[in-house]
């Protein structure tokens, strides 16, 4: 392929930039980043941590045992085993996850929630919530949200499928 294949093949015919689906990307990456933000600096204001933080109690705190094998964890939060390692270690360290080894597979371990984790983790909830209403959910009415969780789950399913 040479250069001037390469172009007309990143190349949007007029067509598609009037497209009314790719007027969506530019305000969902926007205000996904932005959401994610606020929300971010709200828990670390009010409950001393961060977004990661919270979503990593909440997955831990819904599994079966209050428990998660660290490579399903890392899948569930999009995270390199590395960042994962190093999100488990901080929540560690204030004593509200530990590790411990999978008996079955000697490389294998656990991210577990303590009770310390479960009480922060409801401690943040109700702020949490309440900002995640008054952010996202009250911008919605019933069919928007019906909508976009049926678009999301479909974006998902096709990023799933890559």
């Amino acid at each position: 392929m040479n250069v001037g294949e390469s172009a007309s093949r990143t190349t949007l015919r007029i067509e598609e930039i009037l497209d009314p689906r790719w007027a969506a990307w530019q305000p969902f990456i926007e205000t996904s980043a932005h959401l994610q933000t606020v929300l971010d600096d709200e828990l670390r204001a009010t409950s001393n941590m961060s977004l990661p933080d919270y979503h990593v109690l909440l997955l831990l705190a819904k599994s079966p045992d209050q428990r998660m094998r660290m490579n399903e964890l890392s899948r569930s939060m999009v995270f390199s085993s590395s960042r994962l390692s190093y999100q488990i270690d901080t929540l560690a360290k204030k004593g509200w996850v530990s590790r411990e080894p999978v008996p079955t597979d000697r490389r294998g371990s656990y991210a577990v929630v303590l009770p310390a984790g479960l009480q922060a983790l409801s401690d943040a909830g109700y702020i949490h919530m309440r900002s995640v209403k008054r952010l996202f959910v009250d911008s919605l009415d019933a069919e928007d949200g019906a909508a976009l969780a049926v678009i999301l789950r479909r974006i998902a399913s096709g990023l799933e499928q890559s």
